[in-house]
């Protein structure tokens, strides 16, 4: 198209009159001596380092005005537009070179010579391929190419032009701008992402970190942001869904889906992870290399996803090697001392490469017992071989998790149902309590802090930290909560099958009652686990009787009441400061309210269940007196009171109304004969209760 416009340009030229003609003649001729004149407007204002500011400053703006002005003439083609790049980069050098001995002014015309120079490079390239008939993409390309000479020709600036690097830079910083965001502006559809990424390692090349800063890092940084927002969307669907829409659970191994675009991104993540190296990169052995790795790392992993996708790697090889990748990184750092700053990369870029890796290892049985299978192992090898008590305590947790996941997977892979994997997830839980067992005593060391690495250490390694000492028995204590939970979720698979889970209930009473055997264990621990293994035993006999279809209320509430009385029992006897409430009110209350509510509220007679609860009653109010318990004195007592009125109601219809008259007119005349004995004998009676435990 640009060849058609050409001709078409040429064809009018030879079309147009001779008038014309020699118009046009005469007009580049005035552009070549505007040029000219400018050149020499230039010279003279930079060549006498004698001669006074303003006269200086005059004609370099007059000279500037000129060169303009045949810049503009020039461009009614493209070969005088390419003389007139060419005449603006030879008369910029050479007033940079000129105007470094003069005066301020001079100096300052040097210095937006050399910024003149530096731009007119990639807008020369340009013109070029536009001179050669090129399509607009290729313009483009070689205007960025072109840059990658100023960058090359500021380390010299730097080196022996000092005092001219902030001019040179700030229209590097401009040119590499106006470049890596071509693709915005030029038609035929360039990657944005290539462009900014290839600017931005421009960027590094020229100098990032050198003093004094100038626009450069702005403009590197910003690069670097559009190529990255860019580069987004593509690569979270080369991490997330690199085979298309997520597969459903073990659906099959999904078809290779070819990802628009994944090529281009590909290339400049992996420019943007060398961009990064070159400006993080330390400049002395002191510093270490950790920031560099911790900035290059992000952009690598991502990098080796997308052109993996890219590539069409088949399934698993995408998530496989996200998932091994990731795994690998959180055990490196797990196991060796790090900076801060390389951890926190390490630590995230690990997480998600596991996390989508896992994902789509879903589709088949065989992926995800795989991945979980090596999540146990290195969560395993971070729990026993890590260096900090916190990232101990988070890899044994991180492998109680993963091994339950797989103790569910693998019998459901089998085709066998949940109750059957509860037992699997039971194995899972008491493995953990065993490792709390032989862990709970183990001294942990707390997190330390890197200290800087000495002079001449290689790499991200940090010097090891002094590791103090943390609490005994943390992950001891972290792992059989764990325990715990576990079991838990082992009697929630057991729903809907009461002798399956009052299997699991036995099984695990018995673990946590052999847990406490321990010898080092505490006391308070071992009452903790005392309970939970006779809770576990009760809730078993509760799902054994569901399961028969037992309907009396006792038979639920006795064994928790004799659990609750032995255990209070044996409280009294070791903890002076306990009371009879604190002790023996739970169990007292589980074995005689319920009934009494039963009894109170209930249509049938139940002459059986009213004659046992008396006789429980009278036994546990003769215990308290002897005992001198306030909690089964007053509990039995009352409960006793509350049943006999229930006799008297229940008997007011089968008796003659005249001898309850009789018995309460008898009652009376006793009470008025004997009140203030009665009175004295209900005072002592409270005295004597309030005096019981």
């Amino acid at each position: 198209r640009d060849a058609d416009l050409l001709l078409a340009e040429a064809t009018f030229v030879d079309e147009v009159p001779e008038d014309s003609r020699r118009y046009l003649s005469s007009a580049r001729q005035v552009g070549r001596q505007a040029e000219d004149a400018g050149v020499g407007e230039l010279a003279a204002a930079v060549a006498r380092p004698a001669v006074r500011g303003s006269t200086a400053l005059t004609a370099a703006l007059g000279g500037a005005a000129l060169l303009g002005h045949g810049l503009l003439v020039g461009l009614a083609g493209p070969a005088g537009a390419g003389a007139a790049c060419a005449v603006i980069l030879t008369v910029g050098l050479g007033v940079a070179a000129a105007g470094r001995r003069g005066g301020p002014v001079q100096r300052a015309v040097a210095g937006y010579g050399l910024v003149a120079a530096v731009l007119v490079v990639p807008a020369g390239a340009a013109v070029a391929l536009i001179g050669a008939g090129a399509p607009p993409w290729w313009q483009a390309r070689a205007a960025l190419a072109a840059v990658a000479l100023p960058a090359v020709a500021l380390h010299a600036v730097r080196r022996h032009w000092p005092d001219r690097w902030p001019y040179g830079s700030t229209g590097f910083a401009v040119a590499v701008v106006l470049t890596g965001l071509a693709p915005v502006a030029v038609p035929g559809d360039e990657p944005v992402t290539v462009y900014a990424a290839g600017a931005a390692l421009l960027v590094a090349l020229a100098g990032f970190r050198t003093r004094p800063l100038a626009a450069l890092p702005v403009a590197g940084i910003g690069l670097a942001a559009v190529a990255t927002l860019a580069a987004v969307p593509v690569a979270l669907t080369a991490l997330v869904t690199p085979y298309g829409p997520p597969p459903a659970l073990w659906s099959d191994a999904p078809a290779v889906v070819p990802l628009p675009g994944a090529v281009p991104v590909g290339v400049a993540l992996a420019v943007l992870a060398l961009a990064a190296a070159l400006a993080t990169w330390p400049a002395t052995s002191t510093v270490g290399a950790a920031p560099s790795a911790a900035m290059v790392l992000p952009f690598a992993a991502v990098a080796g996803q997308v052109l993996l996708v890219a590539a069409g790697a088949p399934w698993p090889v995408v998530p496989a090697v996200a998932l091994v990748a990731g795994v690998a990184l959180l055990l490196v750092t797990a196991l060796l001392v790090f900076r801060s700053s390389f951890v926190a990369a390490a630590v995230s870029v690990g997480l998600v490469l596991t996390g989508v890796g896992l994902l789509n290892l879903q589709a088949t049985r065989a992926g995800t017992l795989a991945g979980l299978g090596l999540l146990v192992v290195a969560a395993t090898v971070a729990g026993v071989a890590a260096r900090h008590s916190a990232v101990r305590l988070a890899g044994w947790l991180i492998a109680v998790a993963a091994a339950t996941g797989f103790a569910v997977t693998a019998p459901l892979a089998g085709g066998l149902p949940l109750r059957v994997a509860a037992f699997a997830v039971l194995g899972v839980a008491a493995l953990a309590l065993a490792l709390a067992a032989t862990s709970s005593a183990r001294r942990a060391t707390t997190p330390g802090t890197a200290a800087p690495p000495t002079p001449g250490s290689a790499g991200p390694l940090a010097p090891r930290a002094a590791a103090g000492t943390a609490p005994v028995g943390l992950v001891g204590r972290a792992l059989d909560a764990a325990a715990q939970a576990v079991a838990l979720v082992a009697l929630l698979l057991t729903a809907g099958a009461p002798r399956h889970g009052a299997t699991v209930c036995v099984l695990w009473g018995a673990a946590v009652g052999m847990r406490l055997l321990r010898r080092s264990e505490s006391t308070g621990r071992r009452w903790v686990f005392a309970g939970i293994a006779g809770g576990s035993e009760v809730l078993a006999v509760w799902l054994l009787l569901v399961a028969g279809g037992v309907a009396v209320l006792e038979a639920y509430t006795v064994p928790l009441a004799v659990l609750a009385l032995g255990a209070g029992a044996v409280a009294l006897r070791t903890r002076p400061g306990f009371t009879s409430w604190l002790a023996l009110g739970p169990g007292l209350a589980a074995v005689l309210l319920p009934s009494l509510a039963a009894v109170l509220f209930g249509s049938d007679p139940q002459p059986w269940r009213r004659l046992l609860l008396g006789a429980a009653a009278l036994a546990a109010t003769l215990l308290g007196a002897v005992r001198r318990w306030q909690a089964p004195v007053v509990l039995g007592g009352v409960t006793l009171v509350l049943l006999a009125l229930h006799e008297l109601i229940r008997s007011w219809d089968l008796l003659p109304r005249w001898v309850f008259l009789a018995a309460a007119g008898l009652a009376l005349i006793g009470l008025a004969a004997t009140y203030e004995r009665r009175r004295r004998d209900l005072l002592r009676l409270r005295s004597a209760v309030n005096r019981m435990s």
